[in-house]
C-alpha cells in the first residue's frame, strides 16, 4: 500500500497587492519605500542593495515592506518605473524638426539619464532577467512606458514601421549601455552609434 505524505504543501505566492485598492494611508506608504527604493538604487550597487536598508530608509518595519512588495526585485522593478517615469518628455513637433532629429534626441536623453545615473542600468539588467511574475509584470510595463516614449518621435510614421523603428533603435541603445558598463564603448560612442543608426533608418 502507498505511503501518502503527511509534509504540507508549499503555499502558493503571494501576489502583489493591488494599488488601486489601497487606502490613501497605504499608498502613501507604499510611495515612500519606492521613494526610498530609487534613492538607494542610484547609490548602491544592486548585489549589495538589502530590502532591509529599504525599510530603514523609508522608516518602516521590514514586515510592513513586504506587504506591498513580494520580493526585492518587485521592489526594485516598481522603484525603476518610477525613476523612469518622466523620461519621455515634451518633444515639440511644432518647431517642425525633423524626424530623424527627434528620433536622436529621445534615445539621446535615454543615454543621458543613464549616463548620469549608470547604476540604475544594471538594475535594469538584473530585472530584464527575473523570473518572478510580480517582477515581470511592472517590468513589462516599464518597457511598454518606455516604447511609448520612444514611439512619440515618430509619431508621423505608422505602424507597423513605426514598431519596427523603435525596435531596432532600443537594441542598439541597450548594446551601446551594455558596451559602456563593460568598458568596451565610451558614452561618445554611444551617442554616435545611435545617431548614425537614427540617419541610416530614417535619414
Amino acid at each position: 500500500m502507498a505511503k501518502h505524505s503527511t509534509r504540507p504543501s508549499a503555499a502558493p505566492p503571494r501576489a502583489a497587492p493591488d494599488v488601486a485598492s489601497m487606502r490613501r494611508d497605504q499608498r502613501e506608504r507604499r510611495d515612500r519605500i519606492v521613494q526610498a527604493a530609487m534613492r538607494l538604487m542610484v547609490e548602491v550597487d544592486y548585489g549589495k542593495l538589502q530590502v532591509r536598508d529599504v525599510a530603514e530608509e523609508a522608516g518602516v518595519a521590514l514586515g510592513t515592506l513586504y506587504r506591498y512588495f513580494t520580493s526585492k526585485d518587485h521592489l526594485f522593478a516598481c522603484a525603476l518605473n518610477e525613476w523612469s517615469s518622466g523620461f519621455g518628455g515634451r518633444l515639440d513637433r511644432a518647431s517642425g524638426a525633423p524626424t530623424v532629429d527627434r528620433v536622436k534626441e529621445v534615445y539621446r536623453r535615454a543615454v543621458r539619464a543613464f549616463e548620469r545615473e549608470p547604476r540604475v542600468f544594471d538594475v535594469l539588467l538584473q530585472l530584464q532577467a527575473s523570473r518572478d511574475a510580480d517582477t515581470m509584470a511592472v517590468f513589462a510595463e516599464f518597457s511598454r512606458r518606455q516604447t511609448e516614449a520612444f514611439g512619440a518621435a515618430l509619431a508621423d510614421i505608422p505602424s507597423p514601421d513605426r514598431d519596427d523603428i523603435v525596435a531596432v533603435m532600443s537594441a542598439v541603445l541597450t548594446e551601446g549601455l551594455r558596451g559602456r558598463q563593460t568598458g568596451l564603448q565610451s558614452v561618445r560612442d554611444v551617442y554616435a552609434r545611435l545617431d548614425r543608426t537614427a540617419e541610416l533608418i530614417l535619414g
